[in-house]
């Protein structure tokens, strides 16, 4: 890589077009992996004013290295981007390194917590995804089930049932969710409950309630559940 094209590509980190931003950022990928001098000049963008040539940088060095640390707090930062491409990218790379690196588990469950919405749901489908490959702290994930964004509540019940012990405590706080607010969430508990394979007499009670809803597609995930759970020899008082 020349001088200029060096320059160019840099420049182009934080292009607005992913269709010029991304061939940017993996032709500096390429360069780094031979020159200790590229990769310098990448790593400096991290410090970038523009949230998208710190992504850009981010995305590059992940393509050098499996866990670039110093790329961590750009690519966390990238779980709250209004842009779902880059938020889904940030997440399969942070999984990535995790899985390579277990001491970065530390840095998501705090995002739980995040003040976006959005970074919030991220990082409960990185726990997700994380769960059974790496020992994550899974505590914040009960208390996202009763977050007030329902996309983060459907997220913390993807990450209760990858990451949380099938307790009946688990199954009647994920019950619970049949009474709520949005149709969405209502639903995907009905189906949730199903898939964990815990029965209490609540669980049960709820769930019964559920098949008699107007609502069509609740009604059946309910009654379907149901019937996973019949044959399911976990079965809790």
């Amino acid at each position: 890589m020349t001088s200029d094209e060096l320059a160019r590509a840099l420049v182009e980190l934080g292009h607005a077009r992913k269709a010029v931003q991304r061939p940017a950022a993996e032709r500096l990928a390429a360069a780094a992996r031979d020159d200790a001098t590229v990769r310098g000049a990448v790593a400096a963008r991290l410090a970038s004013a523009d949230p998208r040539e710190r992504w850009g940088a981010a995305y590059a060095l992940a393509q050098v290295e499996v866990a670039p640390r110093d790329a961590m707090p750009a690519l966390l930062e990238a779980l709250a981007s209004p842009d779902g491409d880059l938020r889904w990218a940030s997440a399969r790379i942070l999984v990535r390194a995790i899985r390579h690196e277990p001491a970065l588990a530390a840095l998501v469950p705090p995002l739980v917590d995040a003040p976006s919405s959005l970074q919030r749901k991220m990082a409960l489908y990185c726990l997700r995804d994380l769960a059974g490959a790496v020992p994550v702290d899974g505590s914040g994930i009960a208390t996202a089930l009763a977050d007030v964004d329902p996309a983060v509540r459907i997220a913390a019940m993807a990450a209760a049932l990858a990451a949380l012990p099938r307790t009946a405590e688990v199954a009647e706080r994920l019950a619970a969710l049949l009474d709520d607010d949005e149709a969405g969430v209502r639903r995907v508990a009905a189906v949730t409950l199903g898939q964990l394979g815990v029965t209490t007499p609540a669980v049960t009670r709820r769930l019964d309630a559920a098949t008699s809803s107007e609502d069509a597609h609740l009604a059946r995930a309910a009654g379907d559940a149901l019937s996973r759970l019949a044959a399911s020899t976990s079965t809790v008082p």
